[in-house]
């Protein structure tokens, strides 16, 4: 891991045609909010939404979060022409299917991005694998573009598009996460989601079962996870920061392969009766690294609360 990783640990996801929604998504304490076009505004009321949009992201950064826009790719355009204004920091794409529809996505942000006095490629993306086309297509959606930030699973959509299983879990869920995660290394981007358990549907949980997800999802490898509810939000942060036991244990195992390799011994080292390569020591260093980037986040949210800027990190 290179650099200081973005910490983006809890995605609260708000239509815009809920004003109360928007105006107290802030509050939350999320590391980003969403403004849905896509999932939950009904057909009449997107052109409203479209319209609105643009005067509430400012408002919807003021306590220090990030903010995307949901979008639904068969409206791409309108949806677009109505999201991508300074103070955008991505578009989440519902429903990502084909290369060809990212590139699509991709060039409009482009041109609105130059014709909106913005930093060209600024605008970033998360695309949601919500189909099993979505799945089959995986690698090549998630390379169609350099704008391309994190990888996701759908959950209702799945479950339309690849059946229930009689336990109540979806048909093949648990080897869709591994998928997306492995798909997520092998492309260089960051793979959201949590390991939600029935009855809980993804998206709506209790805050004590929301943690159990994030902490279930950060160990197999996500980064994050979309929410609906704000009492969603402070265990999704918390259960995707590595805990402290984990970050002592991080850099004892640093410290021992420092002292051991200092002596010559070579790159593979015995220590303490643990074998300890040079990956397994890069992955300790990236919890260290990962947790010094959520305290780091946590204290500019702190500080937009209080009125002082801090850049985003």
């Amino acid at each position: 891991m290179t650099g200081s990783p973005k910490v983006r640990r809890s995605w609260l996801l708000c239509p815009v045609s809920h004003s109360e929604r928007v105006s107290d998504a802030p509050a939350a304490g999320g590391d980003v909010i969403v403004l849905d076009l896509a999932e939950f505004v009904a057909e009449a009321g997107k052109p409203a939404a479209r319209e609105s949009l643009s005067e509430l992201l400012v408002p919807a950064k003021s306590t220090g979060a990030e903010v995307f826009v949901q979008i639904d790719p068969e409206l791409m355009l309108a949806d677009l022409s109505a999201s991508v204004w300074p103070g955008l920091d991505g578009i989440v794409v519902s429903r990502a299917e084909t290369p060809e529809q990212v590139a699509a996505i991709d060039a409009i942000i482009s041109d609105l991005e130059s014709r909106r006095g913005m930093l060209p490629g600024s605008v970033e993306l998360v695309l949601c694998l919500e189909t099993a086309l979505g799945n089959h297509n995986g690698y090549e959606v998630a390379t169609a573009s350099s704008r391309t930030w994190g990888l996701s699973l759908g959950r209702a959509d799945l479950v339309m598009d690849l059946r229930p299983e009689p336990s109540g879990e979806i048909h093949l869920m648990q080897y869709l996460m591994q998928r997306l995660v492995t798909l997520a290394s092998a492309t260089g981007t960051v793979p959201l989601g949590a390991w939600w358990r029935f009855p809980d549907r993804g998206l709506l949980a209790t805050p004590a079962n929301t943690l159990a997800a994030a902490q279930r999802g950060r160990a197999i490898g996500f980064h994050g996870s979309f929410c609906v509810q704000p009492d969603q939000v402070p265990p999704l942060n918390a259960g995707f920061t590595p805990p402290e036991s984990d970050v002592a244990a991080a850099h004892g195992l640093c410290e021992a392969y420092a002292s051991a390799t200092a002596s010559g011994t070579g790159a593979v080292v015995l220590v303490d009766d643990r074998v300890l390569t040079p990956d397994i020591v890069r992955q300790a260093a990236n919890t260290i690294a990962l947790a010094e980037a959520c305290s780091t986040r946590d204290r500019s949210k702190a500080a937009a609360v209080e009125g002082i800027p801090m850049p985003v990190p």
